[in-house]
């Protein structure tokens, strides 16, 4: 699992209001890119964008499904199945996948998010057949040995102890989450809870897989030294007779419209003892989802507020004469059906951490009146657009980033109305942001202090 808070649009999955998705195409496109694009009768969407540079490709393979969609009793499923992917087919060892990958030169990894499980390679051109030979049949023949399965449960044991009960600052995320998001499909770890992952059998992880992992819960990215007109011949052949499921589109339509909304009336405060010697702290509030316009606004007041030396906050808490803070940063996170702002850091030692909230408050309501203007507003705009043509260097780079779009907005394309969207936000509208962000009663602060009390929560 891949643990990181999205702040800016390089790495967002936001969306925006600009019309049918199908007008992108209209729209300009600085990054001239020529893609194509298929879809199976079973339902695989694939995305093709040939790249001649260098005599390599990247594979992902994004699978539409992560911890919202998981049920108390499995909470962690998508995870844990993301090790076992590893673990051998009925045709394919371990060994023999470990074999395959590095034995070419190439590499290979995944990550499961709140809304995504995806899986990657990055391999010579000469591999193109075997790799998607390979995941075909992991999508279909996955065979999980009991031994195996009993070893990867210690594991993943292991791995939320060392991400969140060992980690202070897993442990203001984790349960951030948990606040800010209860009785929501969001409100629970993607690795899962403790108690879910000591009880889970093999048998109900191997119908989450079966009823999960299906052609038409997929995109198929391809970016590198490839021919558009060999890849579509080569995935048929590969993925053209695999079943399409039922489930998703089942499980989604069965979720009420209103379940990921926040039910948070008032402002809860967590105070919890960690291994941390100063304070740790999180300030959350609720944000805007993934396709909610006000996204973008909010990832501009993040990285106004708190991103680099000049940001208000670190200009007024650590570079300050009285510095009040070690570190400082903020977060837009945007998911598939909510999203979260975040404001973290280390308090220093003297340091009162309810008074210190007091003045954060103060000072983020401060920064939307002061901090945000034509300056701030167009260097982080500039920003934004030398991240893009960074990140966009390497074919990985480039297929998690057509792959997103795909997914989440079914538009690879969608970049444009992104791009559209950022240029044309004015300074009234990131301010207006800033300001509503901030005026919400539902917010969530978290400390975590080895001089902090047992862990107790209390509401003001």
């Amino acid at each position: 699992m891949r643990f990181h808070i999205p702040a800016m649009f390089t790495i967002l999955l936001c969306g925006c209001a600009l019309g049918p998705q199908s007008d992108s195409a209209r729209l300009p496109d600085p990054l001239k890119l020529s893609v194509d694009t298929f879809t199976l009768d079973n339902g695989l969407k694939v995305v093709v964008q040939q790249d001649a540079r260098l005599p390599v490709y990247s594979l992902y393979m994004f699978y539409k499904v992560g911890g919202k969609d998981e049920r108390k009793g499995i909470t962690g499923a998508s995870h844990f199945l993301e090790h076992l992917m590893f673990k051998g087919t009925k045709t394919m060892s371990a060994s023999k996948f470990d074999y395959l990958v590095e034995g070419n030169g190439g590499s290979s990894n995944a990550f499961t998010t709140n809304d995504m499980t995806v899986y990657h390679e990055n391999m010579p051109s000469s591999t193109l057949e075997l790799m998607l030979q390979v995941e075909a049949d992991r999508m279909v023949n996955l065979e999980i040995k009991k031994n195996e399965f009993e070893q990867e449960r210690q594991v993943v044991l292991e791995e939320r102890k060392m991400r969140y009960e060992n980690s202070p600052r897993g442990q203001l995320y984790l349960n951030m989450m948990e606040q800010l998001f209860k009785d929501t499909p969001y409100g629970t770890s993607v690795i899962g809870d403790v108690a879910d992952l000591k009880t889970v059998t093999r048998d109900q992880i191997y119908q989450y897989y079966r009823q999960w992992y299906a052609p038409n819960n997929v995109t198929l990215v391809i970016v590198g030294d490839v021919k558009t007109s060999q890849v579509k011949a080569l995935v048929k052949k590969h993925f053209a007779q695999l079943k399409s499921s039922e489930t998703p589109a089942k499980a989604r339509a069965a979720v009420a419209a209103d379940a990921f909304s926040v039910k948070l009336a008032q402002p809860v405060e967590l105070n919890l003892s960690g291994a941390s010697p100063n304070p740790m702290f999180m300030l959350a509030f609720p944000a805007a989802k993934v396709g909610d316009p006000a996204s973008y606004a909010q990832d501009m007041v993040s990285s106004i507020l708190g991103d680099g030396k000049s940001s208000h906050l670190v200009q007024n808490f650590v570079l300050a004469k009285r510095p009040k803070v070690a570190s400082i940063y903020t977060g837009n996170y945007t998911m598939e059906r909510a999203g979260a702002f975040m404001v973290g850091g280390e308090i220093l030692k003297g340091v009162n951490p309810a008074k210190f909230k007091t003045e954060l408050v103060r000072e983020l309501a401060l920064g939307c009146k002061t901090a945000i203007n034509e300056k701030t507003v167009q260097k982080v705009k500039n920003q934004y657009q030398a991240g893009l043509y960074h990140r966009l260097d390497t074919t990985a780079g480039m297929a998690q980033f057509l792959g997103e779009r795909e997914a989440f907005h079914g538009d690879w394309a969608h970049y444009r109305r992104e791009l559209q969207f950022y240029q044309n936000l004015s300074v009234e509208q990131v301010r207006s942001a800033c300001q509503s962000l901030f005026a919400q009663k539902a917010q969530v602060w978290v400390t975590v202090w080895a001089n902090n009390p047992a862990p107790a929560s209390t509401q003001e």
